[in-house]
């Protein structure tokens, strides 16, 4: 049953005139605010934190689970733009050396020419 504010200031007053004021606001206080159905329990406190306690740990193995799979997932993509990357880098690279590989072989062909015309005028 629930004490309304209205009996507890009547309990209150009645305490005073028994017990005196002081003794009366010091039993008043160790009284609790709610009914004693409301007034949580050792027990009661420690399962709702092992409940807690519980979901959190769900919850935070849920969210390791999601974090590996987009973790993974980050990677797979990120050898996709390596090899992407890589192959063009591959690429340009040959060319490089083909273009290297002409220009040699024309400035080769141009000193040989150049060596010849100098040998032919100089007999």
């Amino acid at each position: 049953m629930s004490i309304t504010d209205r009996q507890r200031l009547k309990l209150l007053r009645t305490l005073e005139t028994v017990i005196g004021p002081e003794d009366a606001g010091t039993l008043m206080d160790h009284l609790p605010p709610v009914t004693w159905a409301n007034v949580a329990t050792v027990d009661h406190v420690s399962s709702v934190g092992h409940q807690t306690a519980t979901a959190l740990r769900g919850e935070m193995q849920v969210l390791s689970t999601q974090l590996r799979r987009e973790m993974n997932q980050l990677g797979i993509e990120l050898r996709s733009e390596v090899d992407q990357h890589g192959s063009r880098l591959e690429a340009a690279i040959e060319r490089g050396f083909r273009r290297q590989i002409l220009a040699l072989g024309t400035l080769g062909t141009a000193w040989f020419a150049i060596a010849t015309t100098i040998l032919q005028l100089a007999k």
